[in-house]
């Protein structure tokens, strides 16, 4: 058996780099930077199940062994917590995790349609009869919004965000800390 996490400012060393991952997972992703976007998630994922695992250990030594296995249930009960926890170790222990962008489709009438040009009248009548009269007036454009987790609609950073602001409570609850969190 090892003893675990002890020191509560290791904890909160965790969470500044949880932060500082989703700050760039922010930055990559309104850059479409999907590469660096998709290491920024891995990354986040592993110091946010670090984060768990130091808040445990530090816990149980402040406060004993039944806050420590109470704290775990509440976390991983926690919707979003233990969704991320889940997710985390996924992304550690199997093949990683899966996120799908998401798309917002607008699709509308052309221009053309709604106000046609006066000579388009004159060009009908002019035209080869083996010219097509219809033209395509429907325009779609697809653009990417965002990303989610495989398994949550939720868009992943707010998601990755509120995760991190529960975390936070569940720290100020559960150990001392001699200043306040990052």
């Amino acid at each position: 058996m090892f003893p675990g996490a002890q020191n509560p400012e290791r904890v909160l060393d965790k969470m500044r780099e949880c932060r500082f991952f989703l700050a760039r997972m922010a930055d990559h992703e309104s850059a479409n930077e999907t590469e660096n976007f998709l290491f920024c998630v891995s990354a986040f994922l592993s110091a946010f199940r670090s984060v768990a695992y130091r808040l445990y250990g530090v816990t149980e030594t402040q406060r004993g062994k039944a806050a420590r296995v109470a704290l775990k249930n509440h976390l991983h009960t926690n919707q979003k917590i233990g969704f991320l926890i889940g997710k985390s170790n996924v992304e550690i222990h199997e093949d990683g995790v899966t996120v799908w962008q998401r798309y917002t489709v607008s699709v509308g009438d052309s221009i053309a349609t709604k106000w046609p040009s006066r000579w388009s009248r004159r060009r009908e009548r002019w035209s080869s009869r083996f010219e097509s009269r219809f033209q395509e007036t429907v325009q779609t454009q697809v653009t990417v919004r965002d990303w989610q987790f495989e398994g949550n609609p939720s868009n992943l950073i707010m998601l990755c965000h509120d995760a991190l602001d529960d975390m936070g409570n569940f720290i100020r609850q559960n150990i001392s800390l001699g200043h306040h969190l990052p």
